[in-house]
């Protein structure tokens, strides 16, 4: 009677498990989709081939078309617009019917990537001949005075897109009125750092995700102290820099108010908690990679919430649930652990 009652607490770990097991895959399944319907919502639904209204609305049986989202079904979509909400509560999106079908948008942070063509022609649009025109003579012009920082985004973004953001590049269309830039995964040296932070001084968001090989602390404080309006900044798998970073954003970089820096294996605990408490105007801080103890994560989490924070934060996995998984997978067949995690998200 003993064994038997054994072999049914084995069943039911097994079982609990397995719940467990779907329960985060479906997680990890609405976290694609929701990033996907990030960018599609907000600016790259053009680009995609949809058609915008004035409103921002697109018609959902046309947005199911696109191949991003050809792992998810109509539903799974419905879903995740109705019930995404950012940290504050707010709902991300919003939809309504008309003539019978189903519009939805973005709630905010509309930026659509302008379609290259002329409404149902294959026929450019004269701004995409003209702009196609400058990028391929960026030797040709003088951008320093040019007041349009949406267009000189633009312009980085299709040459970052080819592979041709180089340095001369950028000393060509970093103008004063640049305030946003993004510089993930681009070959950038110390004289294009200078370059940036003296042509740019007036920089509020930059993104150096991925440029780790040269981001060092001693970099990173050179190149805050230059740009004391920075208010969000992306430092995502810079991994040369390690704990003092934190402490040096939180002397230069007063304004922050957002701070992506996940997949750092070096940051601690301490360092982030420092930060955390001497941040005054933080309002995001994404270390999802950071390893915690269960009491430090309660710790952080907590004051996060005090400050009103969002916090990205990994959750620590308790011993016993540790132990589970081991005696489970001596057991489970390899199928059961095999998820889907080669799909790129956004």
């Amino acid at each position: 009677m003993s064994e038997e009652n054994g072999n049914l607490k084995d069943i039911k770990k097994h079982e609990d498990c397995n719940d467990e097991i779907q329960a985060e895959e479906k997680r990890e399944k609405f976290t694609r989709l929701s990033k996907r319907l990030a960018y599609l919502l907000r600016y790259g639904a053009c680009k995609e081939g949809l058609v915008v209204d004035d409103n921002g609305y697109v018609n959902l049986n046309d947005l199911m078309t696109v191949n991003l989202l050809h792992d998810y079904t109509r539903e799974d979509v419905l879903e995740a617009i109705k019930t995404s909400v950012s940290y504050k509560k707010k709902q991300r999106y919003e939809w309504r019917e008309r003539e019978g079908a189903v519009y939805i948008r973005a709630a905010y942070l509309r930026n659509f990537e302008k379609n290259p063509f002329h409404f149902g022609t294959k026929v450019k649009t004269l701004f995409e001949t003209a702009t196609t025109y400058i990028i391929d003579n960026l030797d040709n012009f003088d951008l320093q005075d040019f007041p349009d920082e949406h267009i000189l985004r633009d312009m980085m973004r299709r040459l970052k897109r080819q592979k041709k953001l180089s340095h001369k590049a950028l000393q060509t269309l970093l103008a004063p009125t640049v305030t946003r830039l993004d510089l993930e995964g681009v070959y950038l040296t110390n004289k294009t750092l200078a370059t940036i932070w003296t042509q740019c001084p007036d920089l509020v968001a930059v993104s150096l995700k991925d440029c780790g090989y040269i981001m060092t602390d001693t970099v990173l404080n050179k190149f805050t102290q230059n740009l004391p309006q920075l208010e969000r900044l992306n430092l995502c798998s810079c991994t040369h820099l390690s704990s003092k970073c934190l402490a040096i954003l939180s002397k230069n970089s007063t304004k922050l108010k957002v701070l992506h820096i996940g997949n750092i294996s070096s940051l601690t605990y301490t360092a982030v908690l420092n930060f955390m408490t001497s941040s005054k105007a933080l309002t995001f801080l994404d270390v999802y990679c950071l390893k915690t103890t269960l009491e430090e994560y309660r710790t952080l989490t907590k004051l996060a919430k005090k400050q009103e924070l969002e916090l990205i934060l990994k959750e620590p996995r308790h011993k016993t649930a540790e132990v589970k998984e081991e005696e489970i997978e001596a057991t489970l067949s390899s199928e059961l652990w095999d998820s889907d995690h080669e799909e790129q998200t956004l």
